[in-house]
């Protein structure tokens, strides 16, 4: 029956006239360091900035939290700068109003360039007509279930047979590590293939475990056998030495042979770890019985070579398995992210007479710390930032607990004192007394700048004058959920114009350079004071590029959480 043959062809299109230069169907943008990212989906418009809120998030102290936007219009994509501290260009001219963008544009949002491109898309493929050179004649076509089947050769000698069967073996295991098969069952099958190549007496694989010690996944022998001991210096050699060991039973000299292979009747017998990159996972062992001959040298280089395939794949699958456990974990851990972020607050409320920022850099994907403003009945604001102990998922959930209380009882009546009580009882219950959390509660009323606050074991906060002058708000009680049933005490004082109340977390004052050296209360205390006249936005943004400059690439251990208020 005669096979034909059909060839795929990347064969040379008519070329296209080039679109003009405003066209675009898809816009990407090319961040160094980052996969490219396309602008998607049914908006109109993206943001760019600091911010985690943004569309496109570029966590660089350069940009502010909402640096720039993207906006589509009549089909043509625009960029407009969103007021940024640090300022955008568009191919080296910075911008001041929004400007049309065309493809391999150059923007620099901060200190960060940006390509604007669209996706890459290699060569069409077409299927070509078939001609007469596509003949299958002089073609030789192996189906699977051929290739895997043993030739049948009548001339060929026992040592052609011998070493074409060798062949068939090592092939047939190759292919089956391309499949997605257990990994006891792969070393099965390995048994099964050396049980037919080197027609061994006995055979058995042995795993190592880290939990359950050696074990055994597969083994072969004569029916009724009695079960194979290994003596100890064999297990060694190979577990432990990474070495294959052949040896002859009647010239054993060096006590490899266990009393039981002595009586048995064994010829010989050989062990091969299973070994991979250095890592031993367990070990092959066969032995020979009359009137099968011993094996030789041959017998232990194939029986290695077959343990070492087929330990490659038990590695190969083991990677497998830990990069998917890390891929969910990455996507809950990601997920746990999205929704503690819609727990932190937007853009900061408009209180006339009053400037107010907070800001959340997490030192891992979820962070453990809190900040926020709920406003009251009475007209006054009650501000919050905390910082729950230790670091992962399990403060970040205490985090969302805290949050939910705050928002419960924002609106009650309650000095910050009582309210500092009853969180510190609430969060208690749903702590295991190894978790606590410090927190700074105050307080405003707009109307005459007054604020009661209640510092709960955290850091001091700093109350600047216009002038630079700094009074510390000292703690007033224990850190919340740590001794439930404490009262706490209160503070007063009065925000003057111009004055600024500034809170943060021990993610700051403690983030470290590569001499192990914090940043410190004292330096943090003497970068505010000089800057009690700027912006909040541009405080912010420089304290975290100083922040940077500090720590020299060193990653930062805590998170970092800073809130301002400023009476103007």
């Amino acid at each position: 029956m005669a096979c034909k043959v059909v060839y795929l062809a990347c064969e040379s299109l008519p070329q296209l006239p080039p679109p003009h230069k405003g066209f675009m169907k898809t816009l990407v943008l090319h961040i160094l360091g980052r996969p490219p990212i396309p602008l998607e989906g049914e908006a109109k418009s993206w943001t760019l900035g600091r911010s985690s809120q943004n569309d496109v998030a570029i966590p660089d102290a350069s940009l502010s939290r909402h640096h720039a936007r993207i906006s589509l219009k009549d089909g043509i994509p625009y960029l407009e700068d969103l007021g940024s501290l640090n300022g955008t260009s568009l191919n080296g001219e910075r911008i001041t109003a929004p400007h049309p963008l065309h493809d391999e544009d150059e923007i620099l949002l901060g200190q960060v360039p940006i390509r604007l491109g669209s996706p890459s898309q290699g060569p069409r493929v077409r299927i070509g007509v078939e001609s007469d050179a596509s003949s299958s004649a002089g073609s030789i076509v192996l189906p699977l279930d051929r290739l895997r089947a043993i030739p049948n050769r009548r001339s060929e000698t026992p040592e052609t047979g011998q070493l074409r069967e060798v062949i068939r073996e090592i092939q047939g295991l190759s292919l089956e590590l391309l499949e997605d098969s257990p990994p006891e069952q792969l070393l099965a099958h390995l048994l099964d293939r050396l049980w037919t190549l080197l027609k061994p007496w006995r055979a058995a694989v042995v795993i190592q475990d880290t939990k359950a010690g050696l074990h055994t996944v597969a083994s072969r022998g004569p029916e009724g056998n009695q079960p194979i001991l290994l003596s100890k210096s064999l297990v060694e050699a190979a577990l432990e030495r990474k070495e294959s060991v052949l040896f002859n039973v009647l010239a054993d000299n060096q006590g490899l042979a266990s009393p039981s292979i002595m009586s048995s009747g064994i010829t010989s017998a050989m062990v091969t770890p299973l070994e991979h990159n250095g890592v031993v996972k367990g070990l092959l062992y066969l032995d020979s019985h009359p009137p099968r001959p011993a094996f030789d040298e041959e017998d232990l280089r194939l029986a290695s070579t077959l343990a070492h395939l087929a330990t490659a794949k038990l590695e190969q699958a083991r990677l497998r398995e830990a990069e998917l456990a890390r891929r969910k974990l990455d996507h809950e851990l990601d997920l746990a992210r999205h929704i503690q972020q819609g727990l932190l607050p937007g853009f900061p409320p408009e209180i006339p007479g009053y400037q107010l920022l907070g800001n959340n850099l997490p030192s891992r994907q979820v962070s453990g710390d809190l900040f926020g403003w709920w406003p009251r009945e009475d007209g006054h604001w009650l501000l919050a930032l905390a910082d729950v102990s230790g670091k992962g998922l399990g403060p970040g959930l205490l985090m969302a607990s805290l949050s939910a209380f705050l928002e419960a009882w924002a609106e009650r009546d309650l000095p910050t004192a009582e309210l500092a009580f009853y969180l510190s009882k609430a969060l208690a219950r749903h702590t295991d007394g190894r978790r606590f959390v410090t927190a700074f509660l105050a307080l405003l009323d707009p109307a005459t700048g007054g604020v009661t606050y209640t510092n709960a074991g955290h850091n001091p906060g700093f109350l600047l004058a216009p002038d630079g002058s700094c009074l510390e708000l000292e703690s007033q009680g224990f850190p919340l959920a740590l001794l439930p049933g404490q009262p706490y005490g209160s503070g007063t004082f009065t925000l003057p114009p111009g004055g600024t109340l500034a809170l943060y977390t021990d993610g700051i004052t403690e983030a470290t350079d590569p001499l192990d050296v914090e940043y410190s209360t004292d330096r943090l205390k003497a970068f505010l004071a000089l800057r009690v006249a700027k912006p909040l936005e541009a405080v912010d943004a420089e304290l975290m590029a100083d922040l940077e400059a500090h720590a020299q690439g060193t990653p930062f251990a805590d998170d970092r959480t800073l809130l301002l208020l400023r009476r103007v």
